[in-house]
């Protein structure tokens, strides 16, 4: 049968000085001015993050938590800056009730009683954003902190016309945010229906003034304000009234972490992921061992190429449930996951025939584990994927200087806990669904602990010099796709959009997604390599997979790559 197909991409000039990628373009164009009047990468990159907050809201808030990437070219120094949440001091192992079945939620914990780790007051975990993006600027960035934050407090003040995007993913939700009457008040028009995008009429504005007064007063007093005063005694008195955890001394203590980077190569590009209890380990691990394989032999192009690509992300994923956690708290092999040699060893498994059964798992004619591979306690989790609608966003940005960042910044979930503490216009977080509600698991909770996190901002190098930053919104499904994206990008040598739009898979263990661009032919032969294949076709509505977009330094200037179906955009100069 021959049906039509809608075909769609972007296309963005080459900018020569300066470019910033973000989720949306009025954040892009936030970056991309601070980068015109001559701010660096760490400038545009604050203030676009401050920004999306704003006119993204479902996606990142100053109430939320990220990860963020800092190269800085004449020193030749690059950092990584966590300003993840963590558990309020308050929090136990054994918080949340648990009862029968698997949560239907972002990931397949043990089903929470009324879905308190999901959101609600008690999935509210300590934020970091606003301590993260000021230590950020306060020692990579030229600006002075009031400026900014100015963009994203006239955007909130002065207000925008919603597009398809805020009006569809805010219709999604409305049920959700109508049972909360502030969040209500704050996202919805007159508290029952969405603010209306262009259509044949002109679009209805959206304002939000008592986040706009927030920012300022944060601009004005600076971050102290947000942990320490006012802010902090709203956001402590909210979580009294609604039976959370997080105080006000939680808030205080609260500390951004700056590390290295975690190191590793693929190919000839050297990289650096975000290291400790992240998607970068895992990440790694995946390209490790498809660097183990010919270039040609692990391409999204043929079936074995495909096969390969889901074998390494569902090995990686194993180790992924199986270990890690937080690296203050959890001893982890985490050399061993990270190195060339545990990959070979795995790859090396993969060139032997296995069987599966409907679950996915292997059968007797893999190999038992050899002495390289780390002792493995038993199995910690379900290997169900959850759903791919992971509130999160991402900012990469390049300078004329060349200095990068990849920054990639979350409320979580979508609309996080949906909890929008009175008179302030923040939201706050539901970062408590990210740790196992079950205790003695790596990623059980602890009090003070971080929580094992999806996000896998990258930047990457060519001899030496830079040459990529990249990273993406989709949760779990972040962690397969950037290295897929790097993989196609290096074995293909064509644009950067190409290799973002070309189509990808995902699997945690257990079913395996794949997108129907693959063709009918590939999605038949991977079933019959014992793979539980569900086909996904991606829409404009749909998240099945992440969501990439990038930059990368050529010789006649900065390229861009962007998701094709959200309203990604790039500005520069």
């Amino acid at each position: 049968m021959i049906e039509s197909r809608l075909a769609v991409t972007k296309q963005t000039p080459l900018a020569r000085r300066g470019l910033v990628v973000a989720e949306h373009p009025l954040g892009a164009r936030v970056g991309g001015g601070i980068l015109e009047a001559g701010g660096n990468a760490v400038d545009a990159a604050v203030a676009t993050a401050f920004a999306m907050t704003v006119v993204e809201p479902f996606m990142s808030t100053i109430g939320g938590s990220g990860t963020m990437l800092v190269h800085r070219a004449k020193r030749g120094e690059t950092v990584a800056i966590d300003f993840n949440g963590q558990a309020p001091a308050r929090a136990h192992a054994s918080m949340f009730r648990l009862t029968d079945g698997i949560s239907n939620g972002l990931f397949a914990w043990p089903r929470v009683e009324n879905a308190a780790n999901e959101y609600g007051h008690r999935s509210v975990a300590v934020p970091g954003s606003v301590a993260g993006l000021a230590l950020a600027l306060e020692r990579y960035g030229t600006m002075a902190w009031a400026d900014a934050l100015e963009p994203a407090i006239t955007l909130a003040r002065e207000g925008f016309v919603p597009d398809w995007y805020q009006a569809l993913t805010t219709a999604r939700y409305i049920e959700e945010l109508g049972a909360f009457p502030e969040t209500a008040r704050t996202y919805l028009r007159n508290g029952r229906a969405i603010h209306r995008p262009p259509s044949l009429e002109p679009g209805e504005r959206v304002r939000y003034p008592d986040l706009a007064e927030t920012l300022a007063v944060i601009a004005r007093d600076g971050p102290a304000a947000f942990y320490r005063g006012a802010i902090a005694q709203a956001i402590h008195d909210e979580m009294i009234a609604g039976g959370g955890l997080l105080t006000k001394e939680d808030l205080a203590a609260y500390e951004a972490r700056v590390s290295p980077p975690l190191a590793g190569r693929y190919r000839d590009l050297d990289l650096a992921l975000p290291p400790g209890a992240t998607g970068g380990i895992t990440a790694l691990e995946i390209l490790n061992i498809l660097d183990a394989f010919p270039p040609a032999a692990v391409g999204w192009q043929t079936t074995r190429g495909l096969h390969l690509r889901a074998e390494a992300i569902r090995r990686a994923f194993r180790d992924r449930f199986t270990y890690l956690g937080d690296p203050a708290v959890v001893k982890a092999p985490w050399d061993q996951l990270a190195s060339k040699a545990y990959a070979r060893t795995i790859a090396a498994d993969l060139r032997r025939p296995t069987t599966r059964d409907a679950g996915g798992r292997e059968g007797s004619s893999a190999r038992n584990p050899t002495r390289s591979e780390p002792s493995r306690p038993s199995a910690s989790r379900p290997t169900r994927g959850g759903p791919g609608d992971e509130c999160t966003t991402h900012i990469g940005v390049v300078d004329r200087d060349r200095n990068m960042v990849s920054l990639t910044h979350t409320a979580v979930s979508l609309f996080g806990s949906r909890v929008v503490v009175g008179s302030t216009g923040i939201l706050l977080n539901n970062g408590m669904i990210w740790f196992d509600p079950e205790p003695d698991k790596p990623n059980s909770i602890a009090p003070g602990k971080r929580a094992l996190v999806n996000m896998v901002p990258v930047l990457a190098f060519r001899k030496g010099e830079p040459y990529l930053t990249l990273g993406a919104p989709g949760g779990r499904r972040i962690v397969s796709a950037i290295p897929q994206v790097i993989a196609t990008l290096e074995h293909e040598r064509g644009s950067l959009q190409a290799a973002i739009e070309a189509p990808r898979l995902h699997t945690e263990g257990g079913e395996l997604l794949v997108d129907v661009r693959v063709g009918e032919g590939a999605l038949a032969e991977l079933g019959r390599l014992g793979h539980t294949v569900a086909p996904r076709e991606e829409t404009y509505a749909t998240l099945n997979f992440a969501k990439p977009i990038g930059i990368r330094v050529g010789k006649k200037g900065l390229e861009a790559g962007l998701d094709h179906l959200r309203p990604a955009a790039a500005a520069g100069h």
